[in-house]
């Protein structure tokens, strides 16, 4: 039993490691980590079309997929994230950090990584601070992520609201006033 929980741990060789952020706004930060030596190794077929730091050829490999239209991030990073001592981390991993928008009006979300093989974790953090996991099998896509009731739009509020159509009321008897001076 020991050498089996032994062999199941070193097998992952990926650990990845996917979050996806929601803000009110719609905005949204996906960090996609993975073990730096295995990324490097499966990006090589890539490299052609890849520019500086591999960054888009990366973000080439992820997709979400918001109400049947796929969403790209306006901005990709790449992080490298140094080892930690024995025995959490052996070995440095990578981080490439996305950002983007959803429009406030989303309902659902599908997923796909395009370079794991092995199952992972993704963790979502909603904007009205449930967090959800998925276990997404390797090269696979999620199931519909519920994404609902998380976003708002900017808005007067009813206060505002109600002063707004006030000024507009008053508008006219502003003008009669005036024209009677």
């Amino acid at each position: 039993m020991v050498l089996c929980g032994q062999l199941a741990s070193a097998h992952d060789f990926e650990r990845t490691q996917v979050t996806l952020t929601f803000a009110r706004d719609g905005s949204f930060v996906l960090d996609v980590a993975n073990d730096a030596a295995w990324l490097e190794h499966r990006l090589i077929p890539f490299r052609g079309a890849e520019g500086v730091g591999g960054r888009e050829s990366f973000a080439d490999r992820v997709v979400l997929f918001v109400d049947g239209r796929e969403v790209r991030p306006t901005s990709v990073e790449r992080i490298a994230r140094p080892a930690r001592p024995e025995p959490v981390e052996a070995t440095p991993m990578t981080i490439y950090r996305m950002r983007g928008r959803l429009p406030a009006s989303a309902q659902s979300l599908r997923w796909y990584y395009g370079l794991p093989i092995d199952p992972y974790p993704l963790t979502i953090r909603r904007a009205d601070g449930r967090i959800l996991v998925e276990e997404i099998a390797g090269d696979a896509w999620s199931r519909p992520i519920d994404l609902s009731g998380q976003f708002t739009t900017r808005s007067l509020g009813s206060a505002g609201a109600i002063t707004a159509i006030a000024g507009l009321l008053l508008i006219p008897l502003a003008i009669r006033l005036a024209t009677r001076r």
